[in-house]
Parts: structure tokens; C-alpha cells; sequence
């Protein structure tokens, strides 16, 4: 029945006819109670005869009524008069992307921007539980000013129609059967962005939305339905069985698109991508990633192809475990592997000596985390997922030996050991390695950092020596990342100072001596055996020509990776590197990347006002107001918890870690390298070193007073050891707790009396208590094992980590000695455990509720480039990227 202008829907009246809508005739109308437009959807007259759907639909309104999104068009309420049925919607200018689709594809960044809307728009539903069931282009509007409205959420309905009632076309048909169903048995949807789970008429959850949303995003950016037929069956079994033509979409399409795409349409939802979130790192990676120019890559496929057909018997069975798991991906652009560690392994934020790919280009290093232990695996090509390294527990760095038949790795006391992966044997070469620095093993020795400069051991053992001291004059911190040469006579190492921006490349000769400037500006040098020097700047990666023999640069640097493609790491420089056989091994921009969610005691999450960053140790202001954290440019924010607002705390400085606040909030404590810091916590910029500090010394948590700071000390001979620090010189250094066990991770009572810490003194990390100061009893908290561990504000509960649980145990702090409860876990750990098996990578609110950080979508999967030297050269003789 058409409705005239005029009309009245109860508190609406009908202004004009818009069209039709899925599933009815749409109106505008004027809200006469609120003054307001709105859309009016009529739905059909047999539809609001039917009793049992009507009644459903009224429920699903109550449900959908509660989206309250600035990219989601609102559902005001439900309409009945004179045995009209009507839906009362948010009214939105502007054509939908099914008009705009008409006069062809969209450009690439404004596609881009559309998709970003539209996640946000998924996602805020689906935290809610609400499927749409239904994206398509003619769902989705843009106003004038570019914001997307996402349409007729989880409204999708089911009666029967043919395609006279979607204008002639069978790609628009609504091919539901039941109102709302979302049960297996139940087709529902439109045709052509249907999931294959809805086309086999099986159960509908959020990744049906996520298959919609990759149709969605490949037709935009190509102009084309990716699925069409002459009729809804041969449309729904393209959707079924029809390989998709990636060469279709346009050559500007940046490689964080076309890496998401495939993770959105794939045909088994087991595979697909598992939350809408975690297409947003790879859409934001967009705003600075290039591509070649279409022609150039072409023909630099076309060379790859003799070489790839010779290495196919090599790599066929890898390939096909990857395309089983869904973790491969290759293009007519560039052959990429992403690799994935073992489902119950949390991989490390990769640090300067915690990532190595061998000389082979066979094998992976990196440390990963398992039930809250810190330790090394190895994940070879040829192998569906990474090993363990045995032994290799509290790692913080570890390289390949020249062969690839051992590694070293840097223990939790600073000891070097050497590991034979064939037998397991194991030899300690030295002691006195920072934790935080580079480790690099050739025939003369293996490098490695003592006190911020570079020395150098034989891999037998025995007396190290140094290769470099650093400038005081000049300001030098540390000597970063080494590279030795070919023909293993020089080093290159970056120098950073404590100002970021003379951070530069020096030479130095293996026997140690004189250095020379290689690169002004510039960090993380890495070989190409293409006889390029690469090295990281801005954000980027450029190459320029180099003569090993001599160190010196023989032409003009080229961009050959743009900004925002790639990681940086948690110790400053960016995740890349080079094998000699031309892999390249990539840490993507993603990789870090975290949502910063509160979680309560039941498990619920909601997501704060933070967007995707490398966010690490969250931690709450003692007044509970603010909550600080770390972000991917190694500056310090904080977060007012009642506002909403964001305040810059302290300038970019490389190697920003190991956030806490003093007891008073007004200053913030953090670990820059290898010097431990404080800076004003009002922004004004007041900075200085803590006094007495060391370089193995981590802040931990706010002393006694606001002048104090409990922080945990990293000694070869004992361990980590618990120590307070005064900030302005009024006492020494103290130590508190030093046995040749590893302690750390102190806190403080909110009363002062009883101080909390981790020890594995019994063989395993447990939780303990100490009275303070006195610190002369302890009494063991946790049962089974515990790592990470918070007093609750009120200091009545203790919180920590237990495999894959979040404990807590009741305390009465009251009399002379503490009253543990009984430990009982709160909910599931699925959270980021970060870098520290003490450092607590979360934080409690006043309130009760955990700050936790949940991963992003990548989930520390690192990406292999085969034969990427190849790709090196067409990107410099087409003269780099932008």
C-alpha cells in the first residue's frame, strides 16, 4: 500500500516517497513529537499479518535500538496504525554506495575511508552481539561530507520473494525464508554479499558480516560485483565455489588491502578473520604503504617465475600446510608467507636481539610466551608451526650460529649460553650482556652489549673483549644493532644519543679501534646481497650502493619500504631483515598492535577511547583519574578516565619502556634505553635521570613517597633483585630483597605495611608477601604458579596471572601477620602478556575493573618476502617509493 504525503505513522507523517528498501517501500517523514526527519520503512502487509514475526521483530528493535554509533543509522522505534507495520529509522542524506557503485569504482583511499567507517560501524554492533546479516552497498550510505551510515542493522528478514522485487536484479534478491533467522537450516541475506555459511543455509554469526564486508570492499575498489549470475542460484553458487580473480582489483591497491581481503573471504569461517577489529591495523597501515607502478611489478613477476618454479619442490609442502591454515598469502604483486606460532604461544614484541632469520633463509627466531614463560622457538620454512628451544626459559635475545646448527641467547642475568639444537648441549660464554641489547654470532665471535657498548666473545667461551666505548662527550646511550660486514672485518652499529634526532651508523673494525660516520640520521643497518646497505629513517626503509670492503657509501639512498609499512620494535629500531639467499623477514606494522579494553571480574570487556597502537603496561594514576600508557612513537600518554581526553606526557624518545607513576602522581618513571627517567607528569616537559639508577635497573612501582621508587635490578650474581631508588638524591640506593633467585615486580600496600612481589625461589614463579619495612617474613600468595601480580586498590585482594587465568586471592592485612583466601580464577587470560614475566602488563581501578591489553589482529605474526631481493632491484630502477 503507497502512502501519501500527508499520512500519519502514529508520531510520524509521511513527507515524500523514497523508494524501495529490502523489504518494503522507505518514506521520509517528519517526527512530530521530537521535530526531527526520519525514514520510514512499510513493511509488508502479509508480514504484519504474521503474529509470531511481528512479535520477534519487536524484540529485535529493543535490541537494536541500543546501538548508538556515529557510523550506525538508529532504529527509533516500531509503528503500527490502521494494520500498517511500519519500522521508525534515523533519516541520512546522501546517495548509498549501491548509487555511487553505478558510476563505477571508487578511488583506493576513499574506499579505504569508507571501510574504515564501515568496521567501526561492525564492530560497536558486534561487541553488542548484533549481526547485521545483511551488508551490501544499497545498506550502506555517505553523506556529503564523506561519513558512512550503515543501514538496517540486523534487520534482515525473511520472506519469500523473487527478483521482481529486487528490480530485475538477482544479485539484490532477498533470499531469506524465516523473519530473523539466524539457526542453522535458514537461508537469509542478499544474494551477492551472502557468506557461504548463510548460502548453505548453516548457522550466522559476526564473520558472516566479515565475508560481506570483503565483498563490499573488493567491489568498491574495482567497480564489479565480485559474485554475479543470472539468478539467485547461480549467483549463490559462485558465492560457493567460485575462485576469486585478485588480479582484478587495481594496481594502486596497497599491500595491507590485499593482505586483508583474503583473510575476509575466506570460504571456511574458521579461517576467516575472527573479529571485524582486526581488519583495522591493515586499514590504517594504508595511510603510508605504496605500491610499485602495476607494469613494473609485472615484469619483475614474470623473472621470479623460472626461480620459482626451481625452488616449487622445495617449498610445495609448506605451501600447502600455509593454505590449509590460511596463514599464506601470495599475489601477482609479491610472494608473502605471514608465520604463525603455535595457538597457545603469545609472540614477544621482537626486540633488537630477539628477532634472527638464519643464513639459509630457512629458519625464524623469536621469543614467544608460554602459560606466562618467556622463550625462544625457531620456525623453519619447512615446518607447519615453530618449535621450542628447550632451556631456553626467561630469554630476552638470541641469534643463529653462522651454520645454523646452534643458537646463543641472552638468559634473565645477563649470561650468554650457546645451545647445540641438535643434542641440546649447552655452554655459558660469558656473563653481563644487557638485556635490551643486540646479539649477532659469526666465526670470529659472537657481539654483544655490556653497559650500552659492543663487545665482542669467542663462541668457546672466555674472556670477552670490547669493540667500542661510547662517547660521554657526544651524548652516546648505546650502540645498537650490529652488522658485520662480508668478509667479516667491519662492524656497523647504530649510535644513539640521548638526543633522538643524531641517531647515525658508524663503522668500527672487528679488532676494535678508530670509527668512522657511515650514515648521518639513519638506524638498523641491514645487508642486502644485492651490494646495498639498507637502513631505517623516518619510518621507512631506503638502500643505497655500498663497498663492504671499504665501508663506504658509493651512491644516493633510495626509499625502498615506505612509512607506516613496517613495526618498530620494542628496543626503537624497525623489524626487518635480510637472509644472504634474499628473504626478507618483516615485522608489519600490525604486528604490536593492541586495544586497550577494562575488563570485569566476570570477563566482560568494553573497549576504551584508544585507538590500535604498541601500547604496553597500562597503569592507573594512584588517584585512579588517569590511566598512562606507552604508545607506538615511544611517547607517554595519558588517558582521563571521566573526559575522555588525551594529554602528550613526554616527547618521542627511542626505547621508551617500563611506564610507572611516583606515589603522587605527578611525575612519571620510565626506562629510556638503558637510562631510567622521570618527567612531570602535568606536560610542562621538567625531565631528568633517577639518581643512582643503573643500567640494568626497571622501574617497577611508586615507593613509600613520592620521592621513591621501587625498581628491580638485573645482577649476574643474583638474579633480579628488588631495590629502592630516591629520585632526589635524599638516600642511597637500598637494596630490599637479593637472593639468587630472580625477584621482582614489587608493589606496595595502599597502607604501606606489606609489600608484594614474584620470586622462583621454590623453582617456579609464585607470589609472595613481605611485611615493610621490616621485610623479614614472607608468605607465599599464589598456589601452582603466578606471575604478574596487582594489589587491588583497597589492598584486600591480590591479582595475578596463572596460565591462561586471571587469579584473585582475598587478603585481611589487618593484624600482625596477612590471612590469605583461597586463590580463585576470575576469568579467562586472553589478554597481551607483554614483555615481562613480573612487570605486570595490566593495571586495577579503583572500581575493580583489570585494564588489559588485547592483541591485534596480526597476532605477532611476522611476514617472509621470498626472493624479495629480486623485487629490491625493479623498486630502485624504478627509483624507489614515496
Amino acid at each position: 500500500m503507497a502512502l501519501t504525503s500527508g499520512t500519519r505513522i502514529g508520531a510520524y507523517e509521511i513527507v515524500a516517497a523514497v523508494g524501495a528498501g529490502g523489504m518494503g517501500e522507505v518514506y521520509r517523514a517528519r517526527d512530530t513529537n521530537l521535530n526531527r526527519d526520519a525514514a520510514i520503512k512499510v513493511l509488508p502487509a502479509a508480514f504484519a499479518q504474521d503474529a509470531n514475526g511481528v512479535a520477534r521483530l519487536r524484540r529485535e528493535a529493543l535490541v537494536l535500538a541500543s546501538l548508538n554509533h556515529p557510523h550506525i543509522a538508529s532504529i527509533h522505534g516500531l509503528e503500527e496504525t490502521n494494520g500498517v507495520l511500519a519500522l521508525a529509522l534515523e533519516f541520512v542524506e546522501g546517495d548509498d554506495l549501491a548509487m555511487r557503485l553505478e558510476r563505477g569504482a571508487i578511488p583506493v583511499e576513499e574506499a579505504i575511508a569508507y571501510a574504515r567507517q564501515i568496521v567501526d560501524a561492525l564492530e560497536a554492533a558486534h561487541e553488542k552481539g548484533i549481526v547485521h546479516r545483511d551488508l551490501k552497498p544499497a545498506n550502506i550510505k555517505v553523506t556529503s561530507d564523506g561519513a558512512v551510515k550503515v543501514l538496517d542493522f540486523g534487520l534482515a528478514k525473511a520472506y519469500e520473494a523473487d527478483v521482481a522485487l529486487a528490480g530485475g536484479n538477482p544479485a539484490l534478491s532477498p533470499t531469506m525464508t524465516r523473519l530473523g533467522a539466524t539457526e542453522a537450516g535458514v537461508i537469509m541475506g542478499t544474494a551477492a554479499y551472502m557468506s557461504p555459511e548463510q548460502a548453505r543455509g548453516r548457522t550466522v554469526d559476526k564473520r558472516s558480516d566479515i565475508w560481506a564486508f570483503g565483498v563490499v570492499l573488493f567491489e568498491m575498489l574495482t567497480g564489479r560485483q565480485l559474485f554475479v549470475g543470472e539468478t539467485s542460484s547461480d549467483i549463490l553458487a559462485a558465492v560457493l565455489t567460485r575462485e576469486i580473480d585478485w588480479t582484478k582489483l587495481p594496481a594502486a591497491t596497497p599491500p595491507g588491502v590485499r593482505r586483508l581481503l583474503p583473510r575476509c573471504l575466506e570460504r571456511d569461517p574458521r579461517k576467516r578473520l575472527r573479529d571485524i577489529g582486526d581488519a583495522r591495523p591493515d586499514l590504517e597501515e594504508t595511510r603510508g604503504a605504496t605500491s610499485l607502478d602495476a607494469s613494473v611489478r609485472r615484469s619483475a613477476f614474470l623473472r621470479w617465475l623460472p626461480w620459482a618454479l626451481a625452488a616449487a619442490a622445495a617449498f610445495v609442502a609448506v605451501w600447502a600446510v600455509w593454505d590449509r591454515t590460511g596463514s599464506a598469502k601470495t599475489s601477482p604483486d609479491v610472494t608473502e608467507v605471514d608465520l604463525a606460532f603455535p595457538r597457545d604461544v603469545e609472540p614477544l614484541t621482537p626486540t633488537t636481539a630477539g628477532l634472527a632469520i638464519s643464513a639459509d633463509g630457512q629458519s625464524v627466531l623469536m621469543i614467544g610466551i608460554r602459560d606466562g614463560i618467556r622463550s625462544l622457538f625457531i620456525r623453519r620454512l619447512d615446518r607447519a608451526e615453530a618449535s621450542e628451544v628447550a632451556g631456553t626459559a626467561g630469554v630476552n635475545g638470541a641469534a643463529f650460529s653462522p651454520d645454523g646448527s646452534s643458537v646463543a641467547c641472552i638468559g634473565g642475568n645477563g649470561a650468554i649460553v650457546r645451545i647445540s639444537l641438535a643434542d641440546q648441549q649447552r655452554k655459558t660464554l660469558t656473563s653481563g650482556a644487557d638485556l635490551a641489547g643486540g646479539l649477532v654470532w659469526i666465526p670470529a665471535g659472537l657481539i654483544f652489549n655490556r653497559n650500552g657498548a659492543l663487545w665482542i666473545v669467542s663462541p668457546d667461551g672466555g674472556a670477552p673483549r670490547a669493540l667500542t666505548v661510547l662517547d660521554a662527550g657526544r651524548g652516546e646511550i648505546l650502540h645498537d644493532h650490529p652488522l658485520v660486514l662480508p668478509g667479516e672485518r667491519i662492524v656497523l652499529f647504530a649510535s644513539l644519543t640521548t638526543q633522538s634526532d643524531t641517531e647515525r651508523i658508524e663503522a668500527v673494525s672487528i679488532d676494535g679501534g678508530q670509527r668512522s660516520v657511515i650514515v648521518e640520521r639513519a638506524i638498523s643497518p641491514v645487508w642486502s646481497p644485492t651490494g646495498h646497505l639498507l637502513f631505517a629513517r623516518d619510518s621507512a626503509v631506503l638502500a643505497v650502493p655500498f663497498d663492504a670492503r671499504t665501508a663506504t657509501v658509493q651512491g644516493t639512498a633510495l626509499r625502498v619500504i615506505a612509512p607506516g609499512t613496517l613495526s618498530s620494535l620494542a628496543s626503537g629500531d624497525l623489524g626487518f631483515r635480510v637472509s644472504p639467499t634474499g628473504i626478507l623477514l618483516q615485522v608489519p606494522v600490525g604486528f604490536s598492535y593492541k586495544r586497550v579494553v577494562s575488563v570485569a571480574r566476570d570477563g566482560a570487556a568494553l573497549a576504551l577511547d584508544l585507538p590500535w597502537g604498541r601500547y604496553v603496561n597500562p597503569r592507573i594514576s594512584p588517584d585512579g583519574r588517569r590511566l598512562m600508557v606507552e604508545t607506538a612513537d615511544n611517547v607517554i600518554e595519558a588517558l582521563d578516565l571521566a573526559r575522555g581526553t588525551r594529554a602528550r606526557l613526554t616527547a618521542a624518545a627511542i626505547g621508551t619502556s617500563f611506564v610507572t607513576w611516583s606515589a603522587d602522581g605527578n611525575r612519571v618513571v620510565f626506562r629510556r634505553f638503558n637510562s631510567p627517567s622521570w618527567a612531570a607528569a602535568d606536560g610542562s616537559g621538567e625531565s631528568g635521570p633517577v639518581p643512582g639508577a643503573t643500567v640494568n635497573d626497571f622501574p617497577s612501582s611508586p615507593g613509600p613517597t613520592p620521592d621513591s621508587l621501587f625498581i628491580v635490578r638485573v645482577r649476574p650474581e643474583t638474579s633480579g633483585d628488588v631495590f629502592l631508588l630516591s629520585m632526589s638524591k635524599a638516600f642511597e640506593p637500598k637494596e630490599l630483597i637479593s637472593s639468587p633467585a630472580y625477584e621482582g615486580g614489587p608493589q606496595l600496600s595502599s597502607d604501606g605495611r606489606w609489600l608484594l612481589y614474584q620470586s622462583n625461589v621454590s623453582g617456579q614463579p609464585e607470589i609472595y608477601v613481605r611485611r615493610y619495612p621490616a621485610l623479614d617474613r614472607h608468605w607465599q600468595v599464589s598456589e601452582g604458579g603466578g606471575a604478574q601480580a596487582r594489589w587491588s586498590r583497597n589492598s584486600r585482594e591480590i591479582f595475578y596471572r596463572n596460565g591462561k587465568q586471571i587469579i584473585g586471592v582475598p587478603v585481611d592485612g589487618s593484624g600482625a601477620d596477612p590471612v590469605f583466601g583461597k586463590p580463585a580464577a576470575l576469568f579467562a587470560d586472553e589478554y597481551d602478556y607483554g614483555r615481562g614475566v613480573s612487570i605486570a602488563n595490566y593495571d586495577v581501578t579503583p572500581d575493580g575493573r583489570f585494564i588489559m591489553l588485547r592483541r591485534g589482529p596480526n597476532g605477532g605474526r611476522l611476514r617472509a618476502v621470498i626472493n624479495w631481493t629480486e623485487e629490491l632491484k625493479q623498486i630502485l630502477a624504478s627509483g624507489g617509493v614515496r
